[in-house]
């Protein structure tokens, strides 16, 4: 059982889910599909949490931050997320999708598919973090409605606090391990290209398929789904931030930083594109 939590920083009682425009967004397919998408992946965090628990059992304080702060912030995340959609999309059967989506992820979801070492499973932590980070700066900005804005926000800001401490525990790993820095790219490069694919699509899948009973929700419509992200993401999503997230972990010299970083930017830009 996990510890308790020792401070979470707002409550789903800070949202006002009924000053919520319904009118501003509850025509967007597209939305839905995110953030009941985006419900059902942080609302499992009990279980990734679980798993890294069990990964860094020697290291007290990273598991006892694990469990007594990341993933109560993490699952009350799913919380928010799952008021919010039902405060605008009531009748979806969210607990019939979820519970879809546990089925289909959990057993993807074990401790034995973690780094191979534990600074190479922190950064790739650090990957991930950055990902929800930029993804929920995105969400502000790209919101057409205000309590979305207000609610990401929120939840960005608990996102950039997580990667600060991942980083922490990434920097007392490597420390020990001085786990070469092409080794440290390779890994980081091999977590990008992963990222999130296949627990985005099955929990894609899952809303979609409840919410329009006897279709089904293949790859090419996923594809597809991707393809009208990257309008959004083209035009809100934090390039800069997250790239200097990434690379935070390589310690590259400052002024190699500060050559790289325009360049990575503008290809992160041209391969969205």
């Amino acid at each position: 059982m996990a510890d308790e939590p020792r401070h979470l920083r707002w409550s789903l009682q800070d949202i006002p889910f009924d000053c919520v425009q319904r009118s501003a967004i509850a025509d967007e397919s597209d939305w839905f599909y995110l953030l009941a998408g985006a419900s059902f992946v942080e609302t499992l965090s009990d279980l990734y949490a679980q798993n890294l628990a069990e990964y860094y059992q020697d290291n007290q304080d990273a598991k006892s931050w694990l469990q007594g702060q990341w993933e109560h912030e993490e699952v009350q995340h799913g919380r928010a997320l799952r008021a919010y959609v039902l405060a605008v999309w009531p009748d979806f059967d969210w607990e019939t999708a979820y519970a879809r989506f546990v089925a289909a992820y959990a057993p993807l979801c074990q401790t034995n598919a973690l780094g191979p070492t534990p600074a190479l499973e922190m950064a790739a932590r650090c990957v991930v973090e950055t990902g929800t980070a930029s993804f929920y700066t995105m969400i502000q900005q790209a919101s057409p409605e205000p309590v979305l804005r207000e609610l990401a926000g929120r939840i960005r800001a608990d996102e950039v606090l997580h990667y600060k401490y991942f980083f922490r525990f990434f920097r007392d790993y490597q420390a020990r391990e001085g786990v070469s820095r092409w080794r440290l790219l390779r890994g980081l490069w091999q977590r990008i290209a992963e990222a999130d694919m296949e627990d985005s699509f099955l929990a894609i899948r899952c809303a979609y398929e409840v919410r329009n009973p006897g279709q089904n929700f293949t790859p090419a419509d996923f594809r597809a789904f991707r393809k009208r992200m990257a309008v959004w993401i083209r035009r809100h999503y934090p390039f800069e931030m997250a790239i200097k997230m990434l690379m935070k972990p390589v310690s590259l010299p400052p002024v190699l930083q500060r050559l790289l970083l325009p360049l990575l930017t503008r290809g992160a830009r041209r391969a969205i594109t």
